[in-house]
């Protein structure tokens, strides 16, 4: 047998023999990764905070802070720290700021929801009487379907049973209250290690760059080399116009939703907006899952503020969809609606509120990247020519070469990424 051929039997018996050895095992080896995520957890939070933070850090240090490095000597060597230590101040400041506002509001908006909650349900009950009596002469008695469901609800948020819930709550938490100072102060140590492991990445990133690259051509095949680092920039570049877009988008449509709502007169104008923001980041369904609760909760206090508020959400969405989200996350992710609406529905199917948020830059990176494998299959074959229509995509556009016998050299792969890294081979 060829030495080829007997390696890559070798790597295959080897590769079956570890898939067995963790299906027999699955028990321990799911709690072993169950250990080693919890070990890791305080790099996984400093990598979420450092790649947030790592864009005002840019900003600041590329451009606030340019001037600092023609003077030289010592301001020179504190440009990238003073803008690590801004960044870090004007971010968690301004969550801070958020929060210390937000909460106190919500907290009390929450509580007058729930207070109220008994005195919203009669209205709605004597509206809604009313109304099916005069347009549609029918007539609800006390003991109808609709009834018996607004009072039981009323019970349920008012009444006993909320109650009960919560002291059966109390008393199974009761027993388990180490366990939750526990898993508290775990949390606030990783939220802590975190920010520190933010810290060391953001200020040593171009080395383990640098270093990422040295470890690529090692042991990575020369072939491979191009596609892994194209991977990986096309990865980034998606993710992060994706999330730090799909942030400010859902931000000004929160600000939006709180100051049209406010004109309108409507009730719980802070509470509602902070719902339609927070859902406005999950693409396609998350409008709808913040819009639903809010006209329910409008629809007990006034029918017709609940009307109002459909029609004023229907258009906000509307200049979203169209206007600002367009304008802020562009063509980043270059992908149609079908698509995003597929990829949110199956990452939601499969890993839940996450896969929802992640589902779309994912699918993004792999259908772009799928794309430039069609597309330079058809440039081998001398079909490219065949297809007037190039995808909407700037990224995939700008990967087309428009004649394959006009292909200049920055347009071969091996020598963009040996010209940009510039590693010499050793004489």
């Amino acid at each position: 047998m060829e030495p080829k051929k007997f390696k890559s039997l070798l790597l295959l018996i080897t590769f079956t023999v570890f898939l067995l050895f963790i299906m027999v095992n699955f028990g321990v080896v799911w709690e072993l990764l169950g250990i080693l995520v919890t070990v890791l957890m305080p790099f996984f939070v400093g990598f979420i905070i450092a790649y947030l933070i790592n864009l005002p850090y840019v900003f600041f240090a590329d451009r606030a802070y340019a001037g600092l490095e023609k003077r030289g000597g010592f301001l020179a060597k504190m440009r990238k720290p003073l803008a690590l230590i801004t960044a870090y101040i004007i971010v968690f400041g301004v969550i801070v700021f958020l929060v210390g506002i937000l909460i106190p509001q919500l907290v009390e908006s929450t509580n007058r929801l729930i207070q109220n909650f008994s005195d919203y349900a009669r209205s709605f009950q004597v509206f809604l009487t009313d109304f099916l009596s005069k347009y549609f002469s029918i007539r609800l008695d006390s003991n109808s379907d609709i009834i018996n469901f607004i009072n039981n609800l009323v019970k349920m948020v008012t009444g006993g049973e909320l109650n009960t819930f919560l002291q059966n709550l109390a008393s199974t938490l009761a027993p388990s209250v180490f366990d939750i100072t526990r898993n508290v102060t775990t949390t606030l140590i990783n939220l802590g290690m975190g920010i520190v492991v933010s810290v060391y990445l953001i200020g040593c990133k171009d080395k383990l760059i640098f270093q990422s690259k040295k470890l690529c051509y090692a042991y990575v095949p020369q072939k491979a080399v191009p596609k892994v680092m194209e991977i990986a920039d096309l990865s980034n570049n998606i993710f992060g116009k994706f999330v730090y877009g799909k942030i400010l988008d859902s931000m000004i449509v929160g600000v939006l939703c709180f100051i049209g709502m406010s004109i309108l007169n409507i009730e719980y104008a802070l509470l509602i907006s902070v719902i339609i923001g927070i859902t406005n980041i999950i693409p396609v369904f998350g409008p709808f899952l913040g819009a639903i609760p809010s006209i329910f909760i409008l629809l007990m206090i006034d029918p017709f503020q609940a009307i109002w508020f459909t029609i004023f959400i229907l258009a906000l969405q509307q200049l979203d969809g169209n206007v600002i989200g367009p304008k802020i996350l562009g063509n980043s992710i270059g992908i149609s609606g079908f698509w995003i609406m597929a990829s949110v529905i199956v990452g939601g199917g499969l890993f839940g509120f996450l896969g929802m948020l992640l589902a779309v830059p994912v699918f993004a990176t792999f259908y772009v990247l799928f794309s430039r494998m069609v597309n330079n299959r058809l440039v081998k074959n001398g079909r490219i020519q065949d297809f007037s229509n190039p995808p909407t995509s700037d990224i995939i556009r700008q990967k087309m070469p428009k004649d394959p016998r006009k292909a200049s050299a920055s347009d071969k792969p091996v020598k963009r990424v040996k010209a940009k890294f510039n590693f010499k081979k050793k004489k």
